[in-house]
Formats: structure tokens, C-alpha cells, sequence
């Protein structure tokens, strides 16, 4: 039977390692990469953070991912800082870093860095139930029962809001 992947993301360097289902030494390399990419965000400017994160460590060299082209060049200028700083605290077998461009970082840190105080409340008037579903009657397949869905939504939280 399949099993949903873990998000990483979630696991701390104080975990413990209960999740039975996933076997020690990948459990081990997560918890090792985690503390890795927690070393690489304390030599690293902050406002690189959510563009730049450890990938993996193989064969005696550190992969880290960058969101676009420019945090590359950025992390290309400080390798000879980052190579002493991991090779003395952490990584004295490291051969070399290799900085890959990953698209992926910046859209997964967007859902990620949203924070739940600044969230407002959504409120939806009858005007926009309407739009959508004009948008209902043009549309066809999965995306006419989507529409019509997301329209019962909006009419059942706009009838909660009156309430």
C-alpha cells in the first residue's frame, strides 16, 4: 500500500523519530540536511532564507537550491565563505557546494510564509456569486462543476455571514 509522502518542512532537529513507517537511516539523513540547512541560514544573509535551501549532501557535496538566477550568483559569491564555515562546524568531508536553480523553493515558500494573524476574513457578495456563476454557464467538464461548487461556497458562507 502507498503512503503519503512526509513534508519534511515540518520536522525539527529535536524530533523524534516515531513515524515508524519510514526507516531509520532516511529518518537520520532528514534530521542531518535539516541541521545542515539550519548551519547554512546562520552564515547566510536573512533575506535570502526563503529563496535559498539545502538539498542534499552526497558523495562529499552539498547541493543547495536557489530559487532563481539571481540568489545564484548571490550564493556563488560567498562558496569560499560557506565551504570554511560548514567544513569547520559541521561537514569536514565536503569536496564542493553546488548551487541549482529550483523554481519550485519560491512557490512553496509562498504558501508557507503566509501567517495566520494576517489572514482577513473573506467576505463574498451577491454580485460576485453572480460572476461566477456566469462563468459557470460558459464553462464545460470539471471546470463547470468546480465553478458551480466554489459558487454554493460562497452563497452558503454569504448566508452565514447574514446570520
Amino acid at each position: 500500500m502507498l503512503k503519503k509522502p512526509y513534508i519534511v518542512n515540518f520536522l525539527s532537529c529535536n524530533t523524534s523519530l516515531k513515524y515508524h513507517s519510514v526507516s531509520l537511516p532516511f529518518k537520520e539523513k532528514i534530521i542531518f540536511l535539516i541541521r545542515i540547512n539550519n548551519l547554512l541560514y546562520k552564515l547566510i544573509p536573512k533575506k535570502l532564507h526563503p529563496y535559498c535551501q539545502v538539498i542534499n549532501f552526497r558523495n562529499n557535496l552539498l547541493i543547495i537550491g536557489v530559487s532563481d538566477v539571481s540568489w545564484k550568483f548571490y550564493l556563488d559569491n560567498l562558496h569560499t565563505k560557506l565551504m570554511t564555515k560548514l567544513r569547520s562546524n559541521i561537514l569536514p568531508s565536503l569536496s564542493n557546494i553546488i548551487i541549482k536553480i529550483s523554481p519550485n523553493l519560491l512557490l512553496s515558500n509562498i504558501n508557507v510564509s503566509v501567517s495566520y494573524n494576517k489572514i482577513e476574513k473573506v467576505t463574498f457578495t451577491s454580485k460576485s456569486i453572480n460572476t461566477i456563476n456566469s462563468l459557470v454557464d460558459n464553462s464545460h467538464g470539471k471546470c463547470k462543476s468546480s465553478l458551480k461548487k466554489l459558487a454554493n461556497i460562497m452563497l452558503l458562507n454569504l448566508m452565514y455571514q447574514k446570520l
